[in-house]
């Protein structure tokens, strides 16, 4: 496990444990709710990006009906004999690139899944590397009927393509005053963010918004278009909207991002994006999710927390 210490104040690298038990040991230490407490923030360093914030500007939560998330790595990048395939240290795809493709989906919706439908993998077999996924797809059913699908892989072409991810709206009435009482205007959204985790380096945000009007008598079609833009966000003020005044460069990482919050908590300054210990054991149950239903089961539980807990 990596960190960033700042006196007693630690910012871990994701992922910082094995799965949602050792997170729950770990964010409730006592230590954690005493006066004057250490500040304990989980790395998920992509959601700090000004691209992010631009997302989730643009779309409700409660609105969404679909999102799905992807992210593939080149087949080079990581070999097998990298601690991410190590089984005893909590190796795997879904707990290491995938875990960004789950997060998305949660911030997206609001919410946490109530349950993985389906989950399908493809892995390795033997030795300290045996239920070390590489690759996953895996389906899941949110709050209000909403569903989300994610999938990554560590062993993808040659070329490293962007990951990715997109959320579709349900239909939502417009008020429209130029139109007869007996008339609608309704509105579904598709947002997609190219470049979910290192937007620094390339992103694009695409918006297609689909209207219909129709009559509200007999739900008739009577006329439908499409509107379509792009938009990109290095910095906040690009973001615009409530972000403008927020600190970057186009040249900061999501590290760096990350860092300002970490900072501004620790010294005790408004922090306009935080992930809260709570947060972060929700991600590592939806992770113990997913290994469940995929049959590979959750990663191992270390001796250590075992021991505290008892």
């Amino acid at each position: 496990m990596k960190a960033i210490r700042a006196g007693k104040h630690v910012l871990l690298e994701k992922p910082s444990v094995a799965n949602a038990i050792e997170a729950q040991v770990l964010f409730n230490l006592p230590e954690l709710s005493q006066p004057n407490a250490p500040v304990l923030l989980e790395g998920y360093h992509s959601q700090f990006l000004p691209s992010w914030a631009l997302i989730r500007s643009l779309i409700e939560p409660q609105d969404v009906i679909y999102a799905s998330s992807n992210a593939v790595l080149p087949w080079w990048l990581v070999g097998k004999e990298s601690s991410a395939f190590s089984y005893d240290l909590a190796g795997g795809n879904i707990i290491s690139l995938g875990t960004y493709n789950l997060c998305a989906l949660r911030l997206l919706f609001g919410s946490e899944p109530e349950e993985c439908i389906e989950c399908e993998t493809k892995g390795y077999t033997d030795g300290i590397h045996d239920k070390c996924d590489w690759e996953f797809r895996a389906k899941f059913r949110f709050p209000n009927g909403a569903i989300g699908e994610a999938s990554s892989s560590m062993k993808g072409g040659t070329i490293l393509k962007p990951s990715s991810v997109t959320t579709i709206t349900w239909e939502v009435v417009i008020f429209d005053e130029t139109l007869p009482t007996f008339q609608e205007r309704v509105q579904t959204r598709e947002v997609t963010l190219w470049g979910l985790i290192h937007g620094t380096i390339w992103h694009r945000i695409d918006v297609t918004d689909n209207f219909i009007i129709r009559d509200r008598r007999d739900q008739r079609v009577i006329r439908k278009w499409q509107e379509k833009s792009s938009r990109k966000a290095y910095t906040f003020q690009e973001a615009g909207g409530e972000f403008v005044d927020l600190p970057g460069e186009p040249y900061w990482l999501s590290f760096r991002h990350q860092l300002e919050q970490f900072v501004n908590r620790v010294k005790g300054r408004r922090t306009v994006h935080w992930i809260s210990g709570e947060d972060s054991v929700a991600q590592m149950r939806m992770i113990d999710m997913v290994y469940e239903k995929s049959g590979l089961g959750p990663r191992p539980t270390s001796a250590y927390v075992e021991a505290v807990k008892s």
